[in-house]
């Protein structure tokens, strides 16, 4: 069977999966394996957000788990390994944390989060508009490019000759993934009244 050389997933924010944690409400955007289990922490990368409830709160204890955290909306300060005091401004700030260690919050807000674990690496990070960048063509042979929407947008997705174009709303999350080998350089535009109208994150697997 032919591989495609990208492929792009489109749910709508009533389609995601919500779940309880202690400290709130955290919706699940994509996990790999696609069959994974969060719960069973059988997954090599996942991208969720989070509506932080409580005014302070522990987050989950994951050794082995490398994690990328920034805030949508609201107001966090984080305490990690007891030593680093972290205050995040939303849309802004990303922190890069050794899961397995102690962290814990102050502040109600709305996150978004990427785990990570043994060869998987990738980044988060705000999407501005009217931007248009270059994804990540380097790392593996398969990377994955997830887009979780802050406000209404408009996405142009360029390869080879080839657009695609969506109308996103806010809490939309679209995942591409691509083959950069098979259709080269892959450029994203976004279009918004909001300056900042959506957050990414990426993944690939680093080579050995």
């Amino acid at each position: 069977m032919r591989e495609a050389p990208m492929t792009i997933s489109v749910k709508k924010r009533f389609e995601l999966h919500h779940s309880r944690w202690s400290g709130g409400i955290t919706t699940q955007l994509a996990i790999w394996p696609a069959d994974a289990d969060y719960a069973s922490r059988n997954f090599r990368w996942r991208i969720s957000s989070a509506v932080v409830e409580e005014e302070s709160s522990v987050f989950t204890h994951l050794p082995g788990v490398r994690r990328c955290l920034m805030t949508l909306s609201g107001e966090l300060s984080l305490m990690h390994d007891g030593t680093e005091n972290i205050q995040m401004r939303p849309l802004r700030d990303v922190f890069r944390f050794d899961g397995g260690k102690e962290t814990t919050s102050v502040g109600r807000c709305v996150d978004f989060n990427l785990m990570l674990c043994g060869g998987f690496r990738g980044d988060i990070g705000p999407l501005h508009a009217p931007d248009a960048l270059q994804l990540p063509a380097a790392g593996s042979e398969l990377l994955w490019y997830g887009i979780f929407f802050a406000a209404d947008a408009e996405v142009s997705v360029r390869y080879k000759g080839y657009r695609v174009d969506l109308s996103r709303d806010k809490g939309d999350f679209v995942l591409i993934t691509y083959r950069p080998s098979l259709c080269g350089a892959v450029t994203l535009s976004l279009s918004s009244e909001e300056e900042v109208p959506a957050v990414f994150a990426s993944v690939w697997h680093e080579k050995e």
